[in-house]
């Protein structure tokens, strides 16, 4: 069956190329069920140095987006298709041994669980100092004199002694801390920060957001944030790209898709926010289900939940799969049939 064509559009000759560049990608994990069509055509761009946020709600593809883009899903039986354009190399195509250049040198991740993703039989200070060696040519001990250096820019206290501490022994933001110096020891271009927040409390995760923000502004790097955590992507991001059913149904500045959202929903996970202003409302919350990743709908993979399809004419939402469209103001585009002026009036959030 040949594959769909993406809907990308193609750069114009006044653009400049993107650093990053995920055209049609595609994921899907064989089962005893069937294929599950984890990411559907997803699309995104990222310029040097920019900051980008991915939401949704969870399922929505957010995770293994990032996991492709590192090539974490390669040796396994996922299948995976479209490009990621990274610095003009398509990665997809790229085996193990082709990837090693790229993953942690040049594109480093923040993992969701720093617990998990530590290894809790080795120290944090040789588990950095690894990942320092693998891409650079240097003596273990230069390796810790970087890695304790790193464990101070990231705010560890007595970064000498915690060289020597294993995971366990740290608290969840000290974890946390620790796992952005393994993922910046190397200074990559780019870095993808899956929910770094997530379990921590307010005032380590503004801690968390200022050390990235400041590391960022030090190397030049581009960022993209993972999260379910709108308030995050408003503080930290210039650039939203919100994911349903695996792939992207609008994409903005995050100002743009805050004041004016153009797809229903983006105007459901806003609402659902709660609102220091409204202190007696209960919260609005989107109903019914995302589609089943097993069996996806013909049309709109919204269809089902949203509050006006019943405005576009013979049922097209359910029997047509929306494109990414021009939704009003400048990069703003959003995967929806019913135009963002109609959907502005009708006044529905969810």
């Amino acid at each position: 069956m040949t594959a769909p064509v993406s809907d990308t559009p193609t750069p114009s000759l006044n653009d400049p190329v993107p650093f990053l560049d995920i055209r049609d990608l595609r994921v899907a994990f064989p089962t005893d069920d069937g294929l599950v069509h984890a990411v559907n055509g997803m699309d995104l761009t990222l310029g040097r140095g920019e900051t980008v946020g991915i939401v949704g709600e969870s399922g929505s593809g957010k995770t293994v987006t990032s996991q492709a883009l590192m090539g974490l899903l390669k040796g396994t039986r996922a299948q995976v298709g479209g490009q990621i354009l990274f610095d003009g190399t398509d990665l997809v195509p790229l085996g193990e041994n082709e990837m090693r250049p790229y993953r942690g040198k040049r594109i480093g991740m923040i993992f969701q669980d720093p617990l998990s993703a530590m290894h809790p039989f080795y120290t944090v200070g040789k588990q950095i100092a690894e990942a320092y060696r693998v891409h650079n040519a240097v003596s273990a001990k230069a390796a810790k004199a970087q890695s304790i250096d790193m464990l101070a820019r990231v705010g560890i206290a007595d970064p000498v002694a915690r060289f020597d501490a294993y995971p366990h022994e740290f608290s969840g933001g000290m974890r946390q801390r620790a796992m952005i110096a393994m993922a910046l020891i190397c200074e990559p271009e780019l870095l993808i920060a899956d929910e770094p927040t997530t379990a921590l409390d307010v005032t380590v995760q503004a801690q968390i957001l200022d050390l990235i923000a400041s590391l960022q502004a030090e190397t030049g790097s581009s960022v993209i944030y993972v999260t379910h955590d709108l308030g995050v992507v408003a503080e930290v991001c210039e650039r939203v790209v919100v994911m349903y059913g695996g792939q992207c149904v609008e994409e903005a500045e995050v100002r743009d898709a805050f004041r004016s959202p153009a797809h229903p929903y983006t105007r459901g996970l806003l609402a659902s926010m709660p609102s220091m202003a409204d202190t007696a409302g209960r919260l609005t919350p989107i109903p019914g289900f995302p589609p089943s990743l097993l069996n996806l709908p013909q049309g709109c993979l919204f269809a089902d939940r949203c509050p006006v399809s019943h405005l576009v004419p013979d049922d097209r939402c359910r029997t047509e799969r929306p494109q990414l469209a021009p939704a009003g103001g400048e990069d703003h585009r959003a995967r929806c049939f019913v135009p963002a002026s109609v959907l502005a009036a009708s006044g529905t959030s969810s």
